[in-house]
């Protein structure tokens, strides 16, 4: 039976692994020698139990570790002791079936657990608490081990069987630099992972008291309930001057910007298109003139007057529109050498790009990144409605980059994240060669994010968000910059920021989404924080922190993990959190000054 802990979570779990010759699963043993033996079969069974005996030196013999798991209880819970005397170990489930693929799983002896060793057990590694938390089949498990060497020796084989599991060899040197390049083979996945704990980041420069975080953050309605049949609400677009808009399906609703959050203005409007469109230019609606288009991404332009919108009935479509007339101004094809291209994304050349006149956005699809003008190399509207390709500052890739989505600095350095986890840095000059990759851990990077400065880069994947920090300084000394400068092994190990075990549990499964900074357009202001859906949550990271101090865990690929977070619930799901931008924050961006976005309610957040 379960008792009741007296260990709060972070005193809880230990784990201790048994000797691989252990368990039901365990190798089963070579046959006693005899006279009847030949000489190889003497030497094959000496080689096995000299294989064994060394495979039971690698794994922690000791019991005595306690499992716990966590029973949720309202918005809480508490941990449960399962057994005092529980027996972990690592055994490859493919090791009788002639599979030369490994499959290693985990089992614990006196509980249920039995499970493969990978991204979904959101493992977490607490070294001062000696503790191992984790998810299997739903519920939320924690180890604490006896001893640091015992916990050590664990800590290892986890990491070598996740990398075993994931890139399907065995985790050494010569596989990190295969799977994760020359440059990196010693920082995810590495020997040394506990070397890695405490770091911080960078050293703390600001001045005044430190960046707390919030227990809970205020939060005010911001929108009446919605009336009866109102189409939900998909998305906020947030602008730095006077408005921010709601995009619900067609229509779109116009908010204005106060200080901590936004107010609705009671006015909402329908883009009409010009005189003469033929069907099938991307607006809905049954005949030509009828108001409608619902967009996939939306781009505000030209000092937040205009707005460049992508359909997902036509991609290879930007519908440029004036806000102030609700008429859209032109439909113009994204083409090269006469074929028509499909954009998934598009974003302005610099972070501040929507204050500024300009003419020219970034687009991106699987397998290309490229510049693009909505005039022609003349500087005057095209004619015939086509974007015009920027040579200069374009590339079609070989098949296989997949490109996912897209952010830039300031001065308009780009990143790029792409389904394979791996995050491409390329300078203002030229976006035919990334200056630096970093590898990513398998997980696709469905959104990306940079400091206006440049200096970090924020990828969100379904599980956590990487932060890497793109300063370092070159073999003479001298400060670079990741995005200008090929930054190699010299960097700062990433950060992941992840939910706590039983917070996942919270979530029920549900994926973080759109992780971004706190929105700066200008210099010597600093991004404060970090903000990710998740289900009916919206999760605030203090990215002020984070940076500034170490961290005691780790987690998938050996690499440091925060949880310096605070959560906020709503009864539905969150479609979309944003920022406002600094100049309407409270106490000069300190503040979390947040709008969140759920199918039919809006909040402003702060705290």
């Amino acid at each position: 039976g379960s008792s009741a802990c007296s260990c709060s979570p972070s005193a809880a779990p230990t784990q201790s692994v048994t000797g691989a010759q252990e368990g039901k699963h365990a190798r089963r043993p070579a046959s006693a020698m005899g006279a009847a033996q030949s000489t190889e079969d003497v030497l094959a069974a000496v080689n096995q139990a000299q294989a064994d005996n060394a495979a039971a030196a690698k794994q922690p013999a000791e019991r005595g570790c306690k499992l716990f798991h966590f029973v949720s209880a309202g918005s809480g819970g508490a941990w449960e002791v399962i057994t005092s005397n529980a027996s972990p170990r690592f055994y490859n489930a493919n090791e009788d079936t002639g599979k030369k693929a490994y499959d290693w799983h985990l089992e614990i002896d006196g509980s249920d657990v039995d499970v493969r060793v990978d991204q979904e057990l959101g493992y977490v590694m607490d070294m001062p608490g000696r503790r191992l938390t984790f998810s299997a089949e739903g519920v939320i498990y924690a180890l604490r081990f006896g001893n640091e060497e015992q916990f050590r020796q664990f800590m290892e084989l986890l990491n070598d069987y996740a990398f075993s599991n994931t890139y399907g060899v065995d985790n050494d040197e010569t596989s990190r630099k295969k799977y994760l390049g020359e440059d990196y083979a010693n920082v995810f996945f590495s020997k040394d992972i506990v070397d890695k704990v405490g770091e911080a980041m960078e050293e703390d420069t600001e001045e005044g008291p430190p960046s707390v975080t919030p227990t809970k953050m205020r939060e005010q309605q911001a929108l009446d309930e919605d009336e009866e049949g109102e189409e939900a609400i998909q998305g906020i677009v947030i602008g730095a001057m006077a408005n921010n808009y709601l995009v619900r399906g067609r229509k779109f609703d116009v908010l204005r910007n106060i200080e901590g959050g936004v107010e609705d203005k009671g006015i909402s409007f329908m883009l009409t298109p010009p005189p003469g469109t033929p069907k099938g230019r991307g607006i809905g609606g049954p005949s030509y003139g009828t108001p409608g288009l619902t967009p996939s991404r939306v781009l505000l332009a030209n000092m937040e007057r205009r707005m460049n919108i992508l359909t997902p009935e036509n991609p290879h479509l930007v519908h440029h529109a004036n806000i102030e007339t609700g008429q859209i101004i032109n439909t113009f094809t994204f083409n090269k050498d006469g074929a028509d291209i499909p954009i998934q994304d598009i974003v302005h050349e610099s972070k501040a790009g929507q204050m500024e006149e300009s003419n020219t956005f970034l687009g991106l699809d699987n397998n290309r990144l490229c510049r693009w003008d909505i005039r022609d190399p003349s500087g005057v509207v095209s004619a015939s409605p086509l974007v015009h390709y920027d040579e200069s500052r374009g590339k079609d890739f070989a098949r296989g980059t997949n490109f996912t989505c897209m952010a830039t600095s300031g001065s308009g350095w780009v990143a790029v994240g792409s389904k394979d986890g791996k995050v491409r840095l390329y300078n203002d000059k030229s976006l035919k060669q990334a200056k630096t990759a970093i590898p990513g851990l398998g997980a696709p990077i469905t959104a990306i994010d940079v400091t206006f400065d440049g200096k970090w880069v924020l990828a969100t994947t379904d599980r956590y968000l990487m932060v890497v920090k793109t300063t370092y300084e070159d073999d003479s000394g001298k400060p670079c910059n990741a995005f200008t400068a090929k930054m190699g092994n010299r960097g700062v190990v990433p950060r992941l920021l992840r939910l706590k075990p039983e917070d996942a549990g919270r979530v029920k499964g549900s994926p973080l989404t759109k992780g971004k900074f706190t929105w700066i357009t200008e210099s010597g202001t600093q991004e404060r924080w970090v903000v990710a859906n998740c289900g009916m949550f919206s999760v605030i990271w203090n990215f002020n922190r984070l940076k500034s101090t170490g961290a005691e865990s780790l987690s998938f690929g050996g690499l440091p993990t925060s949880f310096d977070y605070v959560m906020t619930a709503k009864e539905e799901e969150v479609v979309d959190a944003a920022f406002l931008h600094s100049r309407y924050a409270r106490n000069a961006g300190a503040d979390a000054s947040l709008v969140v976005a759920t199918g039919h309610q809006l909040f402003n957040l702060g705290g």
